[in-house]
């Protein structure tokens, strides 16, 4: 019996594997709307690893171009779990093509939240190449949503290429959209984490041309980091954490006393959070 949620077992693979061998003859017999109905059917389910595992079973039909055209009937189906399988099924096709993947999800992306996250999320991981290339493109979207879905994952390179995400992050600074910049003050904290000198140094230039929303945004960002600084420093976890405390308290020190003073006005706010955490600053 299908369940509504979590993993698949080997038990529940198996019942699925013989639903859907009995699926593929039907197609075989040239019964293939019957088919189709059935597919639906054990798609009508909330259960995401369901949809996950239905989707990447499917490619196991011999006939791949009578999949291919199925799978294409289903593109923008009114049943969801049938858009979210249509997402696994050219994820796992293609493969070896990530630019197959990036076309399938820039179609699909409004339609499947989920699977297109989960999707982004490991594309960063094997693909960072095509990802750095395509996800920029996303980034400069005329949709927020997308736009946020570009930072989905990227924080797989937060330690290798640090100057890409500050490029991307720049791009969306100033967007009001707070799911936007939400994921901007995570991909940021990673970064700086990774390469505290360096996205300083950028955040830094940020401060000197201000805007309401990248003020709060970059603000939201420094108490995470001096949060963590001030744990790590505290738990004495290892001296490359107390290296990243010692230089983010240089830094709140450096830019209280800067010249510019967008950015002197910041450091204080930050000195004045860093003695009293409790206390409501706002900008």
């Amino acid at each position: 019996m299908s369940k509504d949620l979590g993993r698949l077992d080997l038990r529940d693979k198996k019942e699925y594997e013989d639903k859907l061998s009995k699926i593929f003859k039907q197609i075989d017999e040239g019964k293939i709307e019957y088919a189709k109905d059935c597919i639906v059917k054990l798609l009508t389910t909330p259960n995401y690893f369901i949809r996950e595992f239905i989707g990447k079973y499917l490619l196991n039909y011999q006939d791949k171009e009578q999949m291919d055209d199925i799978i294409l009937s289903f593109l923008g189906h009114k049943i969801y779990g049938v858009r979210a399988a249509t997402i696994f099924y050219y994820y796992n096709k293609y493969t070896s093509n990530p630019e197959k993947i990036i076309s399938c999800l820039e179609i699909n992306w409004k339609d499947t939240p989920w699977e297109t996250e989960q999707v982004l999320f490991e594309m960063w991981q094997k693909h960072p190449s095509v990802m750095k290339k395509e996800m920029k493109k996303w980034a400069n979207s005329e949709f927020n949503k997308q736009r946020t879905l570009a930072y989905h994952g990227i924080e797989a390179i937060s330690n290798t290429d640090p100057t890409y995400i500050t490029s991307i992050i720049e791009i969306n600074l100033d967007i009001d959209y707070l799911d936007l910049q939400k994921k901007i003050t995570n991909v940021l904290t990673h970064a700086v984490k990774g390469s505290p000198s360096e996205c300083y140094s950028f955040i830094r230039e940020w401060l000197t041309n201000p805007s309401e929303i990248r003020i709060k945004t970059l603000f939201i960002t420094m108490k995470k980091l001096i949060s963590i600084a001030n744990h790590n420093h505290t738990n004495n976890k290892s001296s490359k954490n107390d290296e990243f405390y010692l230089l983010t308290m240089q830094v709140i020190k450096d830019w209280k006393a800067d010249p510019d003073t967008s950015v002197s006005s910041f450091g204080e706010k930050l000195a004045s959070y860093l003695k009293n955490p409790h206390q409501n600053i706002e900008f």
